[in-house]
C-alpha cells in the first residue's frame, strides 16, 4: 500500500482526501501537515515513512513550492511529490513542475485523474 504524506491545511480537505485516498486509490495517508515549516521538519524525520507527497501550494503558513524544492533535493528516485491545488494556472503548474514535482493537477477539475494518478504510483514500502 502506498503511503501518502499530505500537506494540506483545510481540515475538511484533508478528511475527504485521506478518504478518497483510501476508497479509490488504495493509499495510506501516514500523516499531514497544514504548513511548509511542518511538512519538512516531518520529511527530515521520516525520511524513509513515505512514498508521495501531497502538496497544497497555498498554505497557512509558508507555501507548497518550498516543499516542492526540498523534496527535489532530499527524496529517493522511488519516492513522489505531486501538487494539488485549485486554481493550477499555467504559471503555477510551471513553476511547480520546475521545483521537480511529478505531477499536477487542480483539485475543482482533476481530482478524479489525482486518484487515478494515485493508485497507479503502487508502491510497496522498503522494509
Amino acid at each position: 500500500m502506498t503511503r501518502i504524506y499530505l500537506i494540506e491545511d483545510n481540515p475538511l480537505i484533508a478528511t475527504t482526501l485521506t478518504d478518497g485516498l483510501r476508497h479509490f486509490s488504495g493509499c495510506k495517508v501516514v500523516g499531514t501537515a497544514t504548513t511548509s515549516d511542518e511538512a519538512i521538519e516531518w520529511l527530515k524525520a521520516n525520511p524513509d515513512e513515505w512514498d508521495a507527497a501531497v502538496i497544497d501550494i497555498f498554505l497557512a503558513q509558508g507555501n507548497g513550492l518550498t516543499v516542492a524544492h526540498y523534496l527535489n533535493d532530499t527524496k529517493s528516485p522511488a519516492q513522489r511529490s505531486v501538487v494539488l491545488m485549485n486554481y493550477a494556472s499555467s504559471e503555477v503548474r510551471e513553476g511547480a513542475l520546475a521545483a521537480g514535482v511529478d505531477a499536477v493537477f487542480d483539485k475543482s477539475l482533476q481530482l478524479e485523474a489525482f486518484y487515478e494518478f494515485c493508485a497507479g504510483l503502487n508502491i510497496t514500502p522498503r522494509r
